[in-house]
């Protein structure tokens, strides 16, 4: 995967904290500098998030770069849309840590 996602860095960030949060159930909410696994996301998991991910932005997704971009600040930076035609630079002021208990 080379290419951008159809959506800007806060959607992003957004659709896989909800994701994530909804799969794994974690009581403290979903830190998005943390790596995946570290807070229980396998690679098998990955693989389904990936498909997912595919139906909702509607591009491919190769799970590998969900292994070569390990948390969800990381992937956010390197594949969403910044809404100018080139890629986010960096994740959003004060998007790190932890975010949303109730992204479920």
């Amino acid at each position: 995967m080379d290419k951008r996602l159809p959506c800007d860095a806060e959607t992003l960030r957004a659709w896989m904290v909800a994701y994530i949060g909804g799969t794994l159930a974690l009581p403290d909410g979903v830190p998005t500098a943390a790596t995946f696994d570290s807070y229980g996301l396998d690679s098998v998991e990955a693989v389904v998030m990936a498909g997912v991910m595919e139906e909702e932005f509607a591009t491919q997704i190769d799970p590998v770069q969900l292994f070569e971009h390990p948390s969800i600040d990381a992937f956010v930076a390197a594949f969403a849309s910044d809404g100018t035609g080139g890629r986010a630079g960096a994740a959003a002021p004060g998007s790190a840590g932890v975010a949303g208990g109730d992204a479920a």
